[in-house]
């Protein structure tokens, strides 16, 4: 039986006119929660390459959901079925240029010019950021994706359809 995310995923390529994917941006922290785990196959660290490199481990992980092992898979879909969720992304960018894009993001200026960590990739946050986001800071931030959803208790809500 396919889940929610795998049945939208059904629907959004029947309508598609080019192939997308699926991926799952997770905070890696909350995917490890119930049991620490080494960095899976199919899976790209954003902190990798970054300043933060030490910590990928710990931060954002996006993962090819079809790609994933069985394992992944399903826990991925119980993190969704429960309270940290997940977010699933529908996009037609390659595996590792979706990862670099989402990697542009990670950080946001400040009005007074300080850097801050923006935790897009917690399923928890992502839609009151999008909330502060005007129109076209909504529109640069979700380019990459052609829908951006995240899935709580079981929930699937879509964040961000493109325009």
């Amino acid at each position: 039986m396919a889940s929610n995310i795998e049945a939208y995923l059904a629907q959004r390529q029947a309508r598609a006119s080019l192939p997308v994917r699926l991926y799952a941006l997770v905070d890696a922290l909350l995917f490890g929660r119930r049991e620490p785990v080494e960095r899976p196959a199919a899976t790209i660290a954003l902190f990798d390459g970054t300043p933060d490199a030490s910590l990928a481990d710990a931060g954002p992980w996006l993962i090819d959901f079809v790609e994933a092992s069985d394992g992944v898979q399903q826990r991925l879909l119980g993190m969704g079925a429960e309270a940290e969720g997940v977010s699933w992304l529908i996009s037609a960018y390659p595996f590792l240029g979706l990862a670099d894009e989402l990697r542009s993001r990670l950080n946001a200026r400040m009005p007074d010019g300080r850097t801050a960590l923006l935790r897009f990739y917690d399923a928890r946050l992502v839609a009151d950021i999008a909330g502060l986001l005007s129109f076209s800071q909504r529109a640069e931030f979700f380019v990459s994706t052609f829908d951006w959803l995240v899935q709580i208790n079981g929930e699937l809500t879509r964040i961000h359809p493109h325009a």
